[in-house]
């Protein structure tokens, strides 16, 4: 997962031309938002599918990259206990970032204060 914050996009709701977000999962485009004027336009509706494919392939890729690390640099494998103890909050910091682009997406029913 990745979010991209530095685009210039011209926003279909609002009109400016201005910086944007992009929120990329497993190297695809799937949402982004105008910071101008908040609205998010997800190019998926299964963002949270597509999210949790892309854990798991991330996931998937850990021991091979752990192996490489070790081999190359025997002296990091020291400090992965503590990158270990960080990644809950990293997870954690990722899910609310792909939820709040989500959420974002939803136009709240009319008549009805949120």
């Amino acid at each position: 997962m990745k979010v991209e914050r530095d685009a210039i996009l011209t926003c279909s709701a609002c009109g400016i031309e201005g910086p944007h977000e992009l929120l990329y999962l497993s190297e695809h485009l799937s949402a982004s938002r105008c910071v101008s004027c908040g609205k998010t336009q997800v190019y998926s509706g299964e963002i949270y599918s597509q999210y949790a494919r892309d854990l798991i392939e991330r996931a998937g890729r850990l021991p091979r990259k752990f192996v490489k690390e070790a081999i190359k640099h025997p002296t990091r494998v020291i400090a992965r206990p503590f990158k270990a103890l960080r990644k809950p909050y990293t997870l954690i910091k990722e899910v609310d970032q792909v939820t709040t682009f989500h959420q974002g997406s939803r136009s709240p029913t009319p008549g009805r204060r949120l």
